[in-house]
């Protein structure tokens, strides 16, 4: 239990691997770091019909490295679970063929996707293709992120052929109220970094994440739908919970519910409101909402 002021937070049981990876995509800046790329669950095929899908991949240009995603519960045959998919994930990525899709398939994510675009414009990098294909011909590493490290998975990885990281993530509830009101308890997988360059990752990687979402419910607002509606899209859209969309339009820009839905009445005085919470996106906002 963990208790804050008086109240109780309580350990909350995922009921599903999709709703553990869910919570781990709405917080994957914190768990891998700044300027990360996340995307989503890859089914890789080789010449000879191999299949092995993954849970994600994630970049991390800015520190040379990437991972492969592999999520679990700890209550799961995790022998049966982890070692045939990673095994099946070492023979796709040793074939050339494959290994070219993957680096063609993240480039192409990259291009068509404003906000991955605008962070690897942030760090200025030349040749987007061959940075991402130097970094895929480098082995990842596997992170498996589960909701109760155990011996067992501490023996499988030994016997994994790529480096592995585990990362326990905790989620304690509310009491009497539920997972509505959390708390997440990780181990974030890079090091610490400067003050200024937490500062940085606010404006280029933070705002962007929670802009992205602001901007697809406009969209459809301004397209004619009603707001509780495109709430409710734009979470199923994203994969995430209509709450997080809700927060995104509202407490993160510091006004109510009441208040945005007048606001974005307007659509002028919507888009200037926007980029005065926004400034280092104003092209952005244009380009979306124009």
């Amino acid at each position: 239990m963990l208790l804050k002021d008086g109240v109780k937070y309580l350990p909350y049981s995922y009921t599903s691997e999709e709703e553990l990876t869910q919570m781990i995509i709405e917080h994957y800046e914190e768990i891998f770091g700044p300027h990360t790329l996340y995307f989503d669950p890859q089914t890789m095929k080789t010449s000879i019909g191999i299949e092995a899908r993954n849970d994600g991949i994630l970049l991390a240009m800015n520190r040379n490295m990437w991972y492969m995603l592999e999520v679990e519960l700890s209550k799961h045959p995790l022998h049966d679970h982890i070692i045939p998919q990673i095994t099946k994930f070492s023979i796709a990525y040793e074939d050339t063929v494959t290994r070219k899709k993957i680096i063609d398939s993240l480039y192409t994510a990259i291009r068509q996707d404003v906000f991955k675009n605008a962070t690897t414009k942030t760090q200025k990098i030349e040749d987007l293709h061959k940075t991402i294909s130097d970094l895929i011909d480098t082995q990842p590493t596997i992170v498996i992120i589960i909701d109760q490290k155990t011996p067992e998975l501490d023996y499988i990885c030994k016997k994994l052929p790529f480096s592995t990281r585990i990362i326990e993530f905790k989620t304690y509830t509310r009491e009497k109220i539920g997972v509505g009101v959390h708390i997440h308890e990780f181990q974030p997988l890079f090091e610490k970094i400067e003050k200024i360059e937490i500062r940085e990752t606010k404006t280029l990687e933070k705002r962007p994440k929670q802009l992205e979402k602001v901007l697809d419910v406009a969209q459809l607002i301004f397209k004619g739908e009603e707001p509780n509606r495109a709430f409710k899209n734009v979470a199923k859209q994203h994969g995430v919970c209509e709450s997080t969309v809700r927060d995104k339009c509202t407490r993160v820009l510091g006004i109510n519910t009441d208040q945005f839905k007048e606001i974005i009445k307007d659509k002028n005085r919507f888009v200037t409101f926007l980029k005065g919470k926004y400034p280092h996106y104003e092209n952005l906002i244009n380009e979306k909402l124009a």
